[in-house]
């Protein structure tokens, strides 16, 4: 915690970084946790796979509202 308030990268992350490096692999830049996190997250994937995640998630919502109706607060 104490690095992450004072902006110092962990000694073992400097070192697996020069270790890949070192081994002809890509090294990255930051922190760790920020590193997998960020992998984690965001997602290399072709265009049309978002595009059908975001419309079966929309048409789940709408599908929602027909089949489970909500009812005025009396």
């Amino acid at each position: 915690m104490v690095q992450s308030w004072l902006g110092i990268i962990c000694p073992l992350t400097v070192w697996e970084v020069s270790l890949r490096t070192e081994a002809g692999q890509a090294g990255y830049s930051g922190s760790f946790m920020q590193h997998w996190v960020q992998h984690l997250l965001y997602y290399n994937a072709p265009e049309w796979v978002f595009i059908l995640l975001y419309t079966s998630f929309g048409s789940l919502v709408v599908g929602s509202w027909f089949i489970v109706r909500p009812h005025p607060r009396t």
